[in-house]
């Protein structure tokens, strides 16, 4: 559809890999990105919903496409056509409660960019501690976050991803058993908000940033090379796809054995030094 005449693609992940928490996107980081779109095609993959994300990346001059949720939407910017669509449906939400009420905590439904990015959840349903947190977290990232008694009365029927709160000791657990019992794609990622805390989002078994990769380049008839960067487990679908891996520097170990090229990081716009070091290492391919 677009830039068929591009080099290849460059998919990057947002928070802890193109910016760090509490910063706005680096005009460094801008100006080396802008550098290199005439040339390549830009995916961003971000787990965070669609208003976040375009918050972030609002600053940038030229078109870029936006997957977000891991992957469960994928939004043409900035124009915001959408593009490809893998939501859940109502019938998931009794097992994904029976799966939570055994690690006692609950989940939050992430109604999607159509809904306005509107989550629902219900609070009696949350610890003290969990609740607290969560509600703290939804501030400070001005989530829309609607109390409803029963997800009887969730208002849609689709949805782009489920998110559980959590512990570390209990984060794994829950992981597991979603990925397990549901078939669902929910790796878990520490919350850079408060790292005390694991975020496990659930989305569409064909929801992950590999997939919407995979099905970007298909659409828009992209046969090059990929360079791919990111910073946690959620990436390492997207990073396993690509021709060079970009890792951030404080990335888990599990994720950094993945790299080609380890990056400093994002508070030092390490970004840009990852970039120029993989495509030097595309140049120093045999061909």
């Amino acid at each position: 559809m677009f830039f068929r005449s591009a080099k290849g693609i460059i998919a990057l992940d947002i928070d802890g890999t193109l910016t760090a928490e509490d910063q706005a996107l680096d005009s460094s980081v801008i100006q080396a990105l802008q550098a290199l779109s005439s040339d390549w095609r830009f995916i961003f993959i971000t787990g965070r919903p669609f208003q976040w994300g375009f918050r972030t990346l609002q600053s940038l001059p030229f078109s870029y496409a936006l997957a977000v949720q891991n992957g469960a939407l994928l939004v043409e910017m900035p124009q915001k056509e959408i593009i490809l669509r893998r939501y859940l449906t109502q019938e998931i939400l009794p097992l994904m409660e029976s799966i939570c009420q055994k690690q006692t905590t609950d989940f939050v439904v992430y109604s999607g960019l159509e809904n306005e990015d509107q989550c629902y959840y219900r609070p009696q349903h949350f610890s003290e501690e969990i609740l607290a947190y969560v509600l703290r977290r939804t501030a400070y990232l001005k989530e829309k976050w609607q109390s409803i008694p029963s997800f009887a009365q969730l208002p849609v029927s689709t949805f782009s991803s489920l998110k559980c709160f959590a512990t570390e000791d209990q984060a794994y657990q829950l992981s597991r058993c979603i990925e397990d019992e549901l078939g669902l794609h929910a790796p878990p990622n520490r919350d850079p908000f408060d790292p005390r805390y694991f975020v496990i989002q659930a989305t569409h078994a064909k929801a992950t940033k590999g997939d919407v990769l995979t099905e970007f380049a298909q659409l828009n008839d992209l046969k090059g090379p990929i360079i791919a960067a990111g910073d946690d487990y959620n990436d390492r679908t997207m990073l396993e796809k690509a021709t060079v891996k970009i890792v951030m520097a404080n990335a888990p170990l599990e994720i950094l054995k993945l790299a080609d090229v380890v990056a400093p990081p994002a508070s030092q716009q390490g970004l840009i030094q990852g970039l120029a070091e993989a495509l030097k290492r595309l140049e120093e391919k045999p061909a």
